[in-house]
Parts: C-alpha cells; structure tokens; sequence
C-alpha cells in the first residue's frame, strides 16, 4: 500500500466514485473508503435523474438549449437562493456529465430528454435519466472501478470505517480508519469526503434543520457519522434555513420520523385531485390542484409540524384513481382503521374526533368545497379540479407530512468544493462532495429537478478531473 495517497476518498457512492475514477484516470494514487460492504451508496435505489442542458443528446433531439438558460431558470424558481457559482458550475458542466455517462456505457431511452410534472416546470426539454436508472450509473461506474483497480490505479476497501481526521484546520494530512487490520492512519495530499447525508440521525437532522421537523423515509446508510466528525473537527455546517420539503408521505410509525413511507399521487398535471388537504386545526390551507410544486410544498412547510390530512369521502374511494402508488385498490380499502397514517369514520364529526382537529372547521371545510362542486366554480382557493362533492359516507382521511430525500444541509465549501472552516476559511486538503454538503447548497429554498443527483455527480467529476491537485 501507497505510504501517502495523492487523494483519499471517504464514501463509494454517487458523488465518491465519479470522483475515485476520474482522478486515478489522471494519474492519482487514489483510495477510497467505503464503510459499508458494498460500493454504490444509493445508486441502486436511485432514478439517476439529471437535469442537463447542451448535452450531444439533446442536440441529436434537435432540442435547443444552453446552460445559461438552465442556471436563469433554476434561480427563477430559488428566488435568488443558494449559491449562485455552485448551481452555475453544476449547470455548465452537466451536459458534459450526460455526455461521459453515455461514453461509459449508460443508455438512454428514445424518449430522453423529458419534461416532468413532479417539479416546477423547465421551459424545455431537458431531465434524463438512463434505461434502468440509477443501477445502470452504478454498473458503468463498477466497470470502470474494475479496469481502474486492476491497473493498480484505485483502490477500494470496503468494511473500513472513518473514526478521525489528522491534521487540523490549518491543514487536513489523512484520516484515521476503523477496518479488518484495526486502527490505521491513512495520509493523504487531498481528503475528500463523500460519505452522504444525516437521514438517519434524527439528533443531527434536529440540529441542521430546527425551525422544522426532518422527515424522511428510511435510509440506514444516511448514517451522518462523517458529518459529525467534520463538526466535531471544526468544520461549518450549514443550509438547513433554506430546507424546504421534497415529497409528500405518509408514517409508518408516528413515533419515528424516518418512516415515511412515499408514494402518494399528489401531481395534479398526472392525477388531478379528488380530494382536500386539511390542516391540523381542520381548515383547507392551499389550491391542491396548484401548478407549481413548489407553491404547494411552501404550503405544506406552513403547517404545524409539516403535518396534513387528506380529506375524501366513500364516493371518492369508489371512483377515484388510486391516491397510492404501493397500496392497490383492495389493500388502501382495508389499511382505513388498521394503519395509523389511514382513518375511517360513519360521518365528518367521527372524521375530525379520529384525526384530531375540530369537527365544525372540517364540516365548514368540506360544504364549502362542497358548494364550489356544486356550482362548478367558485373554490375558496381557485381550484380547478372540482369532480364531485364529499357526501357519501363513510369518510377517510390520510395523514401525511412533508418530507426530504436528500438532507438539506451539510458541510459548507467554496467554488472549489473545499470544506469551509467555522471561520470561513478553506481547509487545505479537504473537500467535499455530493449529499455531505447539503442539496440546499445548488437547489436554494426550492426543489428543481434533477438538481439532486446531477450536482452530486457533475461536481464530483469535475472534481476529480482538474480540481484536485497533488
């Protein structure tokens, strides 16, 4: 083994590889450090979605794009928020990214790019992914992973587990490791650490993001160790202020923020909505058919603990199209009574005693959507999808909350991905990548798409490709 690593590389997933391969493909004696058993982080379950503008496949589209749009639209949607040279740095590069993906073995369907619904809308088409999503970024990475390490070039080690840095703010010299031959010191001319997000630690997520609870659906591998490890070494974590929730989702368990369960079909340019959203004081709170995703996740972050109750009644569940993407017909009608996200009365004044919230402003709530059907217009909140009045008992109500994927906040840097010290300075020898620096830091108080995965791994690329220098 090197006795000195031209780059150490903590983390084997979606921003750590890209790094680890383009690096050693330089010239590095690279290694990377994966506390779990397998490499990958959380590509297998990932839909490799990216936002690129200028990439070849756009142009063999005949779609005509450019990066300076792209970066104009994603600050239209912020607001101005985020940083401004790192969403520029991920647009500008991202067509690149698509085009490397495509030249390492990744295919992408006839359709690509798309438009989505699930976001706020770009103006064109321009959000990929490939044929079998993110596992099929994870295979064209490991093939390159193969070629590299039998070249001596990489190198890999699984089981092996970060415990400390060495150095100090002055300068990062190598870390410490915790792996099959015990305690090692590992020294390093750069450290980059690529280890992920805090989904998991529900002190940390508590801590970056205290104005608002931090749910999120399961992800043990989102361990927040590393992060921990670089707040305890002194480096500044931050964007949690700008969190704004991703998805909608139901809990498994009310007691455990890290059970929501997603897949709730709440795009209403895919599925116009039958029912109302309730607070919980049982008042409408925002236009459920709005356009704008992100109008609609502002709304929910106004609620109270980021909680909401969707409100139908028996003709709904007859007539409607399913709510639920993992529960079919027959299992949503037997979950009402049986799981706690899901509720049943005989009459509205049961709905509101089994959720909660009082009975008079659910009952004023419902006529009131009630008289818009009936009149064919007129909803207090400009609804446009109006299919049918709530009268038919008995009624449901789904509690759900606003949740996060990605965390939102996480290790601050500079334009050139290197880790800022609580006083601002950059940390020679140290960089972060991907997850660990918050996706605040190139989404902003929005959620644009393709803006998760494709920074991670545009940036890590650049990084690996003419960042770093040894």
């Amino acid at each position: 083994m090197a006795d000195r690593w031209d780059v150490l590389i903590v983390g084997a997933g979606m921003a750590g590889l890209p790094t680890a391969i383009r690096a050693a493909e330089r010239g590095a004696r690279t290694l990377v450090v994966e506390a779990g058993p397998v490499i990958g982080g959380k590509l297998p379950r990932s839909a490799g979605q990216i936002s690129a503008a200028g990439a070849r496949l756009q142009r063999r589209r005949g779609i005509d794009d450019s990066a300076e749009d792209h970066f104009r639209e994603i600050m239209a949607i912020n607001g101005g928020t985020g940083d401004p040279l790192l969403i520029r740095l991920s647009v500008e590069e991202a067509g690149a990214t698509i085009d490397w993906l495509e030249d390492i073995g990744c295919t992408f369907g006839p359709e690509m790019p798309v438009i989505t619904y699930t976001h706020d809308l770009y103006r064109t088409r321009r959000y990929f992914w490939p044929v079998r999503q993110g596992p099929e970024i994870l295979e064209a990475f490991q093939r390159r992973v193969a070629a590299l390490t039998a070249s001596g070039g990489l190198t890999i080690r699984t089981h092996c587990e970060m415990t400390a840095f060495l150095g100090d703010t002055r300068r990062v010299t190598g870390i410490t490791v915790r792996g099959a031959q015990g305690e090692e010191r590992l020294s390093a001319t750069n450290v980059v650490l690529a280890a992920g997000g805090y989904n998991a630690d529900a002190t940390l997520a508590a801590a970056l993001t205290p104005q608002v609870p931090f749910y999120s659906p399961p992800m043990p591998i989102s361990s927040g160790k590393v992060l921990r490890l670089a707040r305890d070494f002194g480096c500044r974590l931050d964007g949690g202020a700008e969190y704004l929730c991703v998805g909608m989702g139901v809990l498994d368990d009310p007691d455990d923020r890290n059970s929501v369960r997603m897949g709730l079909k709440l795009v209403p340019q895919q599925r116009p909505p039958w029912e109302i959203w309730v607070n919980s004081h049982g008042r409408r709170f925002t236009r459920e058919d709005h356009p704008k995703a992100n109008h609609r996740r502002r709304a929910i972050m106004a609620q109270p603990d980021l909680e909401f109750f969707i409100v139908f009644d028996e003709g709904v569940r007859q007539n409607a199209p399913n709510i639920t993407a993992h529960l079919a017909d027959e299992a949503l009608r037997d979950a009402f009574g049986r799981h706690p996200s899901y509720h049943r009365a005989a009459d509205v004044a049961g709905l509101a005693r089994a959720i909660g919230v009082d009975a008079s402003a659910l009952g004023e709530a419902i006529a009131g959507y009630n008289d818009a059907v009936d009149r064919g217009a007129g909803d207090p909140f400009g609804r446009d999808s109006l299919p049918r009045p709530l009268t038919k008992p008995p009624y449901y109500a789904i509690s759900a909350v606003g949740c996060g994927l990605p965390s939102p906040a996480g290790i601050a840097i500079d334009s050139s991905l290197r880790a800022l010290a609580n006083d601002g300075r950059p940390i020679p020898g140290l960089y972060a990548a991907g997850e660990i620096f918050g996706y605040t830091r190139v989404m902003g108080a929005a959620y644009e798409a393709g803006m998760g995965n494709g920074p991670a791994i545009t940036l890590a690329r650049v990084l690996g490709e003419r960042i770093l220098r040894w």
